[in-house]
């Protein structure tokens, strides 16, 4: 019985250990998410006024939900509707350049699983699960 839990609290930590490094190595390639710049798309593709995202405990969980995307950049996007959100992520890496940006379109699925398209290259196609999925839709939803 020891050991089993051994192991168990060995893995646990190794997991926590690793989604910290992943979300780390991510702010270090991308810079610091400063602000989400967020549209709603109308069925007949209008867009909303844009709503700008600047709270820190938002981009946080935004950002946390990014990174927990299945992404898959040599797949091709095939999507039978116009996308529910443009999202505008707005990253700095250093005070005296410009922010780069990562603009992703989001579509919400039925089960708040979410489908994602990214314009960054390393990423292109990518897949929430619902936990992430509702994250997403509640900030850019309800904000």
């Amino acid at each position: 019985m020891m050991k089993s839990v051994g192991k168990t609290i060995v893995l646990l930590t190794l997991g926590i250990l690793l989604a910290a490094c992943s979300l780390q190595s991510e702010e270090r390639k991308k810079g610091e998410l400063v602000r989400i710049d967020v549209q709603q798309v109308e069925e007949n593709g209008t867009k909303s006024e844009e709503q700008i995202v600047t709270d820190p405990d938002d981009l946080d969980a935004a950002r946390k939900a990014i990174g927990n995307t299945e992404w898959r950049p040599n797949k091709e996007l095939e999507m039978k509707r116009a996308e529910d959100t443009v999202a505008t992520f707005f990253y700095r890496k250093d005070e005296n350049m410009p922010e780069s940006l990562t603009e992703y379109r989001i579509w919400f699925e039925e089960d708040d699983s979410a489908t994602l398209f990214s314009n960054d290259e390393e990423e292109r196609y990518g897949k929430l699960n619902p936990e992430n999925g509702q994250i997403l839709k509640n900030l850019f939803w309800e904000n």
